[in-house]
């Protein structure tokens, strides 16, 4: 797991790594799409664990991608990755 101190003011883009999770056979994985806000510099914990999330950040805005079996977990997963999320302000399947 690897702690990375970010400035959300730039652009950063970053795609999945391990499709697997919800392209994977027998059971597909719902895929949810994140709005979210963050502070100007906040941390990203990125691992092993969440390398099948995608997200894109500029101007303390985000969007990520996040395949979970509910909109809550999709939330979970998200504030694990970053611990400094100010707020979540939608949460939709995509």
């Amino acid at each position: 797991m690897e702690i990375i101190k970010i400035n959300t003011v730039e652009k950063l883009s970053i795609d999945s790594s391990n499709t697997t999770r919800y392209l994977g056979y027998p059971r597909k994985v719902p895929l949810w799409k994140l709005e979210f806000n963050l502070p100007e510099l906040c941390s990203l914990v990125r691992g092993e664990d969440n390398s099948d999330i995608s997200f894109e950040i500029e101007h303390s805005s985000g969007v990520a991608f996040v395949p979970s079996l509910s909109n809550k977990e999709a939330e979970y997963r998200l504030k694990k990755m970053f611990p400094d999320v100010l707020k979540i302000k939608s949460c939709l399947r995509a």
